[in-house]
């Protein structure tokens, strides 16, 4: 059976699909000094809040625990679980109440 004028060919279809670039992401690092501190993880919104995957570096012999993260562009909120215990970062330069009654640090990574 003939093809229509006005039908368009399969042949000649071309799909076309927007690329939306992606923001560059940053590397982040968060330190923390706390001499007592047998293990240290750092969680937030940009893990989902999950406390026991993100690992800090560090030994409670010097107290200084460190973690170097990649995120993208944005507002984050975060905390510290140190030895099972959810604290906030003395030395962020902004905390925010949260709905347990306790603080929330900030950080926020520029484009």
């Amino acid at each position: 059976m003939p093809k229509s004028k006005n039908q368009p060919s399969r042949e000649n279809k071309i799909e076309t699909k927007a690329t939306i670039a992606n923001p560059p992401c940053r590397e982040v690092g968060f330190v923390l000094e706390c001499a007592e501190a047998e293990h240290v993880y750092v969680c937030g919104d940009f893990n989902d809040w999950h406390p026991a995957c993100l690992r800090m570096i560090g030994n409670a012999d010097d107290g200084l625990w460190e973690k170097r993260l990649t995120l993208p562009p944005g507002r984050y909120e975060y905390k510290f679980v140190v030895n099972g215990n959810w604290r906030h970062d003395p030395d962020a330069r902004e905390n925010v109440p949260n709905i347990y009654g306790s603080l929330n640090s900030v950080v926020e990574v520029r484009p």
